[in-house]
């Protein structure tokens, strides 16, 4: 008997722990969300429209420890929007822009995925960006 208790627990002790969601990559923006799904986008306000239309193009890259934020142009080259060390919070719920010369920004995370990082850079208690990995 103590022989089957102690192989379940080595059994258990040798699982995989889940690996967390890395933010390290290139992600391009889709659309935007709201917290209330009753209440979604509507792009057929002209205002939010514009806002969603400005921001097609726009890809963040994280590498393990710089931030890079680009613009796709129609005719299809890049340009360079900022670059600036980052920080994950231990809670992986907040990007932490480092600035100097001024506090630095807090994004919070509302998902982070293989596939999909929403987040909320707006500092909007209504609406979030939706990003789709590219890499």
């Amino acid at each position: 008997m103590k022989y089957l208790i102690f192989l379940s627990l080595l059994f258990f002790a040798c699982q995989p722990k889940e690996k967390d969601a890395s933010i390290e990559g290139k992600w391009e923006y889709v659309k935007m969300e709201t917290y209330n799904p009753a209440e979604p986008i509507n792009l057929q306000d002209s205002m939010v429209n514009v806002l969603h239309e400005s921001q097609r193009g726009m890809t963040f890259w994280f590498d393990n420890k710089n931030f890079k934020a680009t613009f796709k142009r129609p005719d299809g080259s890049t340009e360079p929007m900022g670059e600036q060390p980052y920080e994950l919070a231990k809670d992986r719920k907040t990007v932490i822009l480092n600035n100097t010369g001024r506090a630095d920004d807090k994004f919070p995370i509302i998902e982070l995925s293989d596939s999909i990082l929403k987040i909320n850079i707006f500092y909007s208690d209504k609406a979030y960006m939706v990003f789709k990995r590219m890499d």
